[in-house]
């Protein structure tokens, strides 16, 4: 049996992990679970989580808990500069071997449904105003609930995002094929919702005081992707986000055969998830985004 002597250990041996000391750091410096997580991008009790592996590693306690606070323990005082000098000596040697990140590239977080009805079809007059930039799209499949470390910016459906800048409103309604806008109706045809919506068929039937036939059911898929692009075949009607529907209503493609639309506290907003990332290259699209928002410019035809 081969032992390990104290001189032949490597001098990272029982360091705990990187994030757990990122989360520590934060909280302790916010003395609160929630506030560290929204930091972080990170739910409370990822955050509770984090904290308790990082105690039971260390062998001892870093805070006092009740029901309302937190607080840090002897422990924990005397750990959290260690902390800070460890993470900003880190982060000062990673940029001076590594150098910034790259200025002219960057990466951007956002669900599948916005980057293929809403972003994609605009990008091309960032890339025409901003040839020198590449943009990376990373998109996840319903709304992300917080960001991935990799992404410079995320565009988030959200009520209200802690930082963010607003983009938009949303309504939910009612699309059809276009040659369907005339025969369509919600008691015979197939109804699709989104599950990754708030709202759906049933809210907007309870809103005008329908009911279903006993016999009609309403499906659903994971994303309005999917929803949207069941309408090219059969009698479906789909119920999806204004944002998605915009481009087709526009084209004479979709047919909001329904005039009663539901409305939603729901927005999309921009998000830096590490503002030290900062860029001319986040600057540039940060600008450029807001431009098509606000001023509601329709995608190109």
């Amino acid at each position: 049996m081969c032992v390990m002597t104290a001189l032949e250990r490597t001098p990272l041996e029982g360091l705990p992990p990187l994030n757990q000391l990122r989360v520590f750091e934060a909280t302790a410096r916010l003395l609160s679970f929630t506030q560290a997580g929204r930091e972080l991008h990170l739910t409370q009790s990822a955050v509770s989580q984090q904290i308790k592996s990082l105690e039971q590693h260390l062998g001892r306690a870093l805070f006092v808990r009740s029901s309302r606070s937190i607080d840090l323990t002897e422990a924990g005082r005397a750990y959290l500069p260690i902390v800070r000098r460890t993470l900003d000596s880190l982060a000062a040697g990673t940029q001076t071997v590594f150098g910034r990140p790259d200025e002219h590239r960057l990466t951007v977080q956002v669900s599948l449904s916005f980057a293929v009805f809403w972003l994609a079809p605009r990008l091309a007059s960032f890339t025409q105003q901003h040839a020198d930039i590449s943009v990376e799209l990373f998109t996840v499949l319903t709304e992300p609930e917080r960001t991935a470390d990799v992404a410079d910016l995320e565009i988030r459906l959200a009520e209200h995002a802690d930082g963010g800048l607003f983009l938009r409103r949303t309504r939910y309604l009612p699309v059809c094929r276009a040659d369907r806008d005339e025969d369509a109706d919600w008691r015979t045809d197939t109804l699709l919702d989104c599950t990754a919506m708030r709202h759906g068929w049933q809210t907007w039937l309870d809103e005008q005081g329908e009911t279903l036939p006993v016999s009609q059911r309403i499906h659903a898929a994971n994303t309005h992707t999917v929803g949207l692009s069941a309408l090219e075949h059969g009698n479906t009607l789909a119920m999806t986000l204004d944002v998605f529907a915009e481009a087709g209503l526009e084209k004479g493609t979709l047919a909001q055969p329904f005039e009663h639309v539901t409305e939603t506290p729901e927005a999309y907003w921009l998000l830096e998830p590490q503002p030290g990332r900062r860029s001319p290259a986040t600057d540039a699209f940060r600008s450029w985004l807001l431009e098509q928002a606000i001023e509601g410019r329709p995608a190109p035809a």
